[in-house]
Parts: structure tokens; C-alpha cells; sequence
């Protein structure tokens, strides 16, 4: 037996939101810690944040 599903749209919470922004940090600070301890330079840092973004975004949609 198949439970009623609204036909509206899925609401995030706050926490998602909040959990997506802190992995994303957690993310990029591990990345630039990386970074500095293999002695690359600063430009190296913008792939991380490009992939902090995408964490923390994944993070925000999947945490429902």
C-alpha cells in the first residue's frame, strides 16, 4: 500500500542548510591545509573552493 504523497515541493530545513555550509568549510580548510603543506602556490587553492562549493551543495540536496 503506497502512502499519499502531497503533490507539493519538498522543503529544506535549516539544518541542511547549515550542515551543507559547515562541510563545505570543513571541506576547503582541509584542501588549503593540504595545499600549504605541499608548498603550492595560492592559485591552487580555487580548484578547492570550486570543490567545497559542490560538497556543500550536494550536502544541501541530499539532506532532506
Amino acid at each position: 500500500m503506497a502512502a499519499d504523497v502531497p503533490a507539493g515541493k519538498i522543503k529544506h530545513g535549516r539544518a541542511s542548510l547549515i550542515g551543507g555550509l559547515a562541510t563545505g568549510a570543513c571541506v576547503l580548510a582541509l584542501w588549503a591545509a593540504g595545499i600549504w603543506e605541499l608548498g603550492a602556490g595560492a592559485l591552487s587553492v580555487l580548484p578547492g573552493v570550486l570543490l567545497a562549493a559542490v560538497v556543500a551543495a550536494w550536502v544541501r540536496r541530499a539532506d532532506l
